[in-house]
């Protein structure tokens, strides 16, 4: 009896112990291939006005962003000596974020983990890039309303007199 509650405990001991890594991990968050929504019609928004979404939200999130070339942004986010910096790539149907590097902000690169403070920033940047995209999408489909509902103009008649 006291054979088996001993290997019942090792089992279990060994069981915690392998299990531990994967618990401890604390995956990077990567929003990869989040998509933009576009109108009922299948209209979408140009890339230019993605990127401009993406940018006032690094600007409500306190990141500072610079565009590197067209679909790529930089975006990094300093508090005293902890800095974090991501790689948001984007088109006028997706965009993803992406880890680039940090500093003092508890990331091993040997068990590819962070902490907390990443993923909710990221989670955080996901929701205002998504409302702004949001807000974009509403004033196109004005601006879509309002170009239908305009009357269109007459031709300007040419008489003959007045062609030459």
């Amino acid at each position: 009896m006291r054979n088996r509650i001993s290997n019942f405990f090792a089992l279990l001991f060994l069981a915690l112990m392998a299990s531990t890594p994967t618990l401890a991990n604390d995956p990077l968050k990567e929003l990869i291939g989040q998509q933009v929504s576009s109108l009922e019609d299948g209209t979408r928004m140009t890339q230019l006005g993605v990127e401009r979404a993406i940018l006032d939200a690094c600007t409500r999130r306190k990141l500072q962003a610079s565009v590197v070339e067209p679909g790529v942004i930089l975006a990094h986010w300093e508090r005293g000596a902890h800095a974090i910096a991501m790689r948001i790539s984007y088109s006028d149907s997706s965009y993803s974020i992406r880890y680039e590097d940090s500093r003092r902000m508890g990331f091993d690169p040997a068990r590819h983990s962070i902490k907390p403070a990443y993923n909710r920033l990221v989670d955080l940047l996901a929701e205002n890039i998504e409302s702004n995209l949001e807000v974009a999408l509403d004033r196109l489909e004005v601006a879509m309303n309002r170009m239908k509902d305009a009357r269109p103009r007459k031709p300007t008649r040419i008489t003959p007199r007045n062609a030459a």
